[in-house]
């Protein structure tokens, strides 16, 4: 069985956002911190592997999370938390939380700016300090040979600003407005059953796919960093896989599954 489907996740896949999303989710944790009574600095270490580990589906949970460990003086403690760890279990297991719609707006006003109409304060937007990972030539290529798409925690609205960015729009996309991952739904939505490969970059994305596979059937997963050092690695290789498969277009199912 062939792929019919080549899905990407966008952040730290197809764009670089260690300029953007990371400081952004330092920078609402700080803030909250600071109206707590808290000057503390949330390091964009403790930022990166609580996303990795975490199951939370956005950074709007990731900094609430932050703010939690960072006021029970236990962000030391985030290697050691389970894989798939949700928000509702930090909030449960600490007895604290915040506004959700106050997360959002201060994040919201940090990273967007303003292309935001409710910013919290004058903000320029530090999504536009992202740059393209992936190469668009072979973006093009590939959507030549599968059907492609996105399925990502970011917007709407986040979605194009990435698309602008890496000049390219993806003719299929699941965003949050829709599903938040690791909900196999949404992959679901998507993809329709059909076989094909999700190339994310967290413990998050691979939950996706694993509860996909409990609901729906086999869907392979690469993660960036671990089974490929980046997306156009990726990329080139299913190209390769498919000009050598025995003159058709079909990928071997055993090429790339038994990564994921």
């Amino acid at each position: 069985m062939g792929y019919k489907w080549v899905v990407f996740d966008v952040d730290g896949v197809l764009i670089d956002v260690r300029e953007s999303y990371d400081i952004a989710t330092k920078l609402t944790a700080e803030f909250f911190l600071g109206i707590l009574g808290r000057r503390e600095v949330v390091c964009l270490d403790h930022v990166r592997k609580f996303r990795l580990k975490g199951s939370f589906g956005d950074d709007f949970k990731v900094s609430e999370a932050l703010v939690i460990l960072a006021l029970a003086g236990d962000l030391g403690r985030i290697e050691s938390l389970p894989d798939g760890v949700t928000i509702g279990e930090i909030r449960d297991e600490y007895g604290i939380g915040l506004e959700t719609e106050d997360v959002e707006r201060v994040f919201n006003t940090f990273y967007l700016g303003e292309q935001f109409d409710g910013m919290a304060f004058p903000s320029r937007g530090l999504w536009r300090k992202e740059k393209p990972i992936v190469k668009r030539g072979l973006l093009r290529e590939l959507e030549k040979r599968y059907k492609t798409g996105v399925l990502t925690g970011r917007s709407k609205l986040e979605l194009k600003l990435a698309e602008e960015i890496i000049g390219y729009r993806f003719k299929r996309a699941i965003t949050r407005e829709l599903y938040l991952k690791p909900d196999p739904r949404a992959l679901w939505e998507l993809v329709g059953g059909e076989y094909g490969v999700y190339i994310g970059d967290t413990r998050n994305d691979e939950l996706l796919v694993e509860n996909y596979r409990r609901e729906y059937g086999e869907f392979d997963f690469i993660m960036v960093g671990r089974d490929v050092s980046n997306v156009n690695q990726a990329i080139e290789e299913i190209l390769a896989l498919n000009k050598t498969a025995a003159g058709s277009d079909v990928l071997s199912e055993n090429s790339l599954s038994e990564r994921g």
